[in-house]
């Protein structure tokens, strides 16, 4: 059985830093073009796990998309507000697509559980 205040609070814990991190200036310090979309995407992956390790059982992994695209909508917004960094609508197109990541990933662990199951019975 997991415990859920824990998945909580490291949720809690990943959300507040990941918006501080994003607040925070930036230089030009890019290895490559697309660092900042495959971030976004690697971030709201995490995000989405974390997510679902919060959720009670039984509980849809559908829920998690208005609460994390909100998420990812406030950060933007006060992005934008800093003067320095920069609201970016390809932003949330990299955190959609990483938290479509993570569900396949929950997805996909989800099938070979079963597999397992079945397979020792």
């Amino acid at each position: 059985m997991k415990n859920l205040t824990f998945w909580r609070a490291t949720l809690l814990f990943g959300l507040i830093a990941v918006l501080l991190l994003a607040l925070l200036p930036t230089g030009d310090q890019m290895v490559f073009s697309g660092q900042d979309k495959l971030l976004h995407g690697i971030t709201f992956a995490v995000l989405f796990l974390l997510s679902r390790q919060s959720l009670p059982a039984g509980a849809s992994l559908w829920l998690i998309y208005p609460g994390l695209i909100g998420y990812g909508i406030l950060m933007e917004v006060l992005q934008g507000l800093t003067g320095y960094r920069y609201m970016e609508g390809m932003d949330l197109l990299a955190d959609l697509l990483g938290l479509m990541v993570g569900h396949l990933v929950v997805l996909s662990i989800r099938k070979a559980q079963r597999k397992l199951q079945v397979s020792r019975l």
